[in-house]
């Protein structure tokens, strides 16, 4: 029996983007790395993370942002640039097994967790990236926190009102 390998060019699948970031380590991209994609630039600044890596032998590349607002709600957008049509094809078919629903109102497929946080990607199809032709999709996952307050370590620079209990105590 002879076996055939065919590598379609496409090195990342929804879990890896899930995993491509962490906020507790946010110098660190073990995920990204593991894959074989290495760091090309980082203009990351303040609660605002911006790395850019690529594979050259696949010739492909991710954009990676992450902002972190005040609240503590998180935004995380990964633009994902492959090579050629099929692979791209390929990473749109497997959203179904992620349980992505395709949204034919937004252009998206979107996958919500609960009302204030879930994950969308956004097919982009054929875009340039440094002049060269690419098939991208854009992975967002987002996590409002506006609700719960912000996260340990973050300053809000609101001030409470002082309490005033001579208001409302009975003489």
């Amino acid at each position: 029996m002879l076996s055939v390998t065919i590598s379609f060019g496409q090195t990342l699948k929804v879990s890896d983007l899930r995993k491509a970031f962490n906020y507790y380590k946010p110098t660190e991209h073990k995920q990204l790395l593991s894959k074989g994609f290495k760091i090309l630039n980082d203009t990351s600044s303040g609660n605002q993370k911006k790395i850019n890596f690529i594979k050259s032998d696949t010739k492909e590349i991710v954009e990676l942002i992450f902002t972190e607002d005040v609240e503590g709600g998180e935004y995380l957008s990964i633009t994902y640039y492959l090579p050629s049509e099929l692979t791209y094809n390929r990473f749109i078919a497997t959203l179904t097994t992620y349980k992505f629903k395709y949204s034919k109102r937004n252009k998206r497929y979107q996958l919500p967790t609960s009302s204030y946080s879930g994950e969308n990607v956004y097919p982009k199809g054929l875009t340039l990236n440094n002049e060269k032709k690419y098939y991208s999709l854009e992975y967002v996952s987002y996590i409002d926190k506006a609700l719960s307050g912000p996260r340990p370590g973050l300053r809000n620079d609101i001030e409470t009102p002082p309490i005033n209990d001579s208001i409302n105590r009975p003489k």
